[in-house]
């Protein structure tokens, strides 16, 4: 049998609860109905290593509190490509430790325009995700459902910024300024999100996540600057999609 064209190929990498499973096929995936083939495709499917997404918590670090409050989320580690050959590469634990090290100086001094952190999330002694308070839609989903109006574009902004500003009060950079890390709370305020791309400001950009285009500037170091371009990107994009 010949062997398969390297070029045609596809990988695939998919999530079923806690685990990622990683395939590469010649064909095409099957569709999700298509239960014989998904099936088939499972079980020649190799299990992407927990440790890669999951690790042993730092004794430094803060656990949330069990029972869980009321109306949390949990970010967890997820894999978005997968190295068969050299499975370490993939590994994503390290940045979930440093988001948790940031959100524990946000914790520390908190404001109403940066989300809420109430610390890690543990199961069967493993550091598994971070608990977060959980708000309502991101700046884009508000937008599109007519939550936010043309009039509310410069109240919108002076939220954002007064978030960034309190992030760089304390010496850090977002770096991830854009319309789906900003969730609008139950009063209606905005809130920034998501700190995996956040750094101490001056650091390098080259050994983690970045920002999302176009709302990025792709400086290579953590900037304040950095978050202001992003923040007039928002701007731009409001001033565009809003009637």
């Amino acid at each position: 049998m010949e062997a398969a064209d390297p070029f045609h190929l596809r990988e695939i990498l998919w999530s079923d609860g806690e685990d990622f499973f990683y395939l590469q096929l010649p064909t095409r995936r099957p569709r999700d109905e298509d239960d014989e083939a998904r099936s088939a495709l499972s079980r020649g499917a190799k299990l992407v290593p927990r440790s890669l997404y999951q690790t042993i918590p730092p004794p430094e670090l803060l656990r949330a509190p069990e029972p869980l409050p009321e109306d949390t989320y949990i970010k967890v580690g997820t894999i978005f490509y997968f190295h068969p050959e050299d499975p370490e590469k993939s590994a994503i634990w390290q940045y979930m430790i440093q988001e948790a090290h940031v959100c524990e100086t946000l914790m520390k001094y908190p404001h109403q325009n940066v989300a809420q952190y109430y610390g890690y999330v543990e199961k069967d002694g493993m550091m598994v995700g971070l608990c977060f308070k959980r708000y309502g839609q991101t700046l884009s989903d508000a937008m599109r459902i007519g939550l936010i109006r043309r009039e509310d574009i410069e109240h919108s902004l002076d939220q954002i910024k007064k978030g960034i500003e309190h992030i760089h009060g304390l010496g850090l950079v977002h770096n991830d300024i854009n319309p789906r890390n900003i969730l609008l709370d139950a009063d209606g305020k905005l809130v920034i999100i998501d700190f995996d791309s956040c750094r101490k400001q001056g650091e390098s950009m080259l050994d983690g996540k970045c920002g999302t285009f176009p709302f990025s500037n792709d400086s290579e170091t953590a900037e304040f600057q950095n978050d202001f371009y992003g923040l007039e990107k928002i701007r731009e994009w409001m001033e565009e999609n809003i009637p």
